[in-house]
């Protein structure tokens, strides 16, 4: 499909602010759920209830979202190669402002039933990052251009989690103003996305030939897995994206818990480190990466990023000063934000143009498992022994360190 290069400035200028909100609305609710299930005085649960109980259902919770999005992710990555890019989007960010504004509402009204209905809508419509990657290839004049320009998407993410987190603890906190409470950052998010919406439908321009043959099939996301495990190769590569994006949500999801229950952190504090967090990641997707990709191969960087990444997971329970901890978590980001770009470009790039769709929906089905299994093993690992979730990840990255390594050799 011909698309004129004003059009093609417009439309990955839209894709790189939806980009943007998604990222934003997912973190913006980062500093939120674990005090909100994990402080006593809220009124979600019993005040009878025990912390590591509290735990073990925040697990379920975080569960949740990417669940949802496993299901989703591939359907809306189906549908937007049948229908056109521009019709999966307009779709999914409408009905993601829905799941946020009943997330907003359920937290306003401490009805945890909704606020689970809300984080399964959310999930399942927050698959569009299958969508926003295949519009990018889309754009992409080169394999090289293609690369350039996901280093962008993940330096977008590396930003918009700064402030979507930085947002999220201090609209969240009681403390700083009397008007903030855990709803209020979530409204906010809703507003974001109907400004999302509005450019999508005026600004998006088709960038694929839709192919109508395409059927959809609702267990597509166990289907993908299977697909992604047939050839020898391909299924090494998926294997070691699946233990590393484990590795990195066992570390993003229970940091959160790590902080309310060692340091006693309020909301407000873990936004401030949740958006240190996301400078890191920014530094290392768009800085430290870009130096190290002109002097090394993107596998030698990657080995690098994942052998590291190993050994910060493994001493994240080390520290027992909030500084020392701030050290080790900044340099697990780092390598994350290095690693991302790196795994996504190599499984794109052996997949060919018409074939975007599915196979990136085979890599974020990957992803959404992963990052569904990780809150519901760590929130059950963390009920047997506080920080326990850490080695969990510590383990699943050396794995992955050990896999790549199997197919280098």
């Amino acid at each position: 499909m011909e698309v004129t290069q004003r059009g093609k400035k417009l439309s990955l200028a839209t894709i790189f602010f939806t980009f943007f909100v998604d990222n934003l609305c997912w973190s913006i609710v980062f500093p939120i759920f674990a005090p909100l299930f994990l402080d006593p005085k809220d009124h979600l649960f019993s005040p009878e209830m025990s912390v590591a109980t509290r735990t073990t259902i925040l697990g379920v919770f975080l569960m949740s979202f990417p669940l949802a999005q496993f299901f989703g992710a591939p359907l809306l990555g189906e549908f937007a190669d049948r229908s056109g890019r521009k019709k999966a989007l307009i779709v999914s960010v409408f009905l993601t402002l829905v799941g946020l504004a009943i997330s907003a509402w359920s937290i306003e009204n401490h009805h945890l039933v909704w606020l689970f209905v809300s984080r399964i809508i959310t999930g399942i419509f927050a698959g569009n990052l299958s969508i926003c990657l295949a519009s990018v290839s889309d754009l992409s004049q080169s394999e090289t251009h293609k690369i350039k320009n996901f280093g962008y998407l993940s330096v977008i993410a590396g930003f918009s989690f700064i402030i979507g987190a930085y947002m999220g603890g201090k609209l969240s906190d009681g403390t700083v103003s009397s008007v903030f409470n855990p709803a209020f950052p979530l409204w906010i998010a809703t507003g974001l996305t109907a400004v999302n919406f509005f450019f999508v439908l005026f600004f998006f321009r088709e960038t694929t030939e839709p192919d109508k043959s395409i059927h959809f099939d609702f267990l597509e996301g166990f289907h993908n897995i299977q697909k992604a495990l047939q050839t020898p190769r391909l299924k090494m590569i998926y294997l070691i994206y699946f233990l590393f994006v484990f590795a990195w949500t066992i570390l993003f999801q229970f940091t959160p818990v790590h902080l309310v229950s060692w340091f006693q952190f309020s909301n407000s504090e873990i936004g401030d480190v949740a958006a240190f967090m996301g400078i890191c990641w920014a530094v290392g997707s768009g800085f430290i990466s870009k130096l190290l990709l002109k002097k090394f191969t993107s596998l030698k960087v990657l080995e690098f990023s994942l052998l590291v990444f190993t050994v910060g997971c493994a001493l994240v329970l080390v520290p027992k000063s909030i500084a020392g901890l701030l050290i080790i978590l900044g340099i697990c980001v780092v390598l994350a934000g290095i690693a991302w770009p790196l795994c996504t470009g190599v499984i794109s790039n052996m997949a060919p143009m018409r074939m975007q769709g599915k196979v990136l929906g085979m890599s974020q089905s990957m992803q959404s498992l992963a990052m569904a299994l990780s809150p519901l093993i760590g929130g059950a690992a963390d009920h047997v022994a506080s920080g326990l979730a850490f080695i969990i990840g510590a383990v699943a990255s050396f794995a992955a360190g050990l896999l790549y390594f199997k197919l280098k050799i």
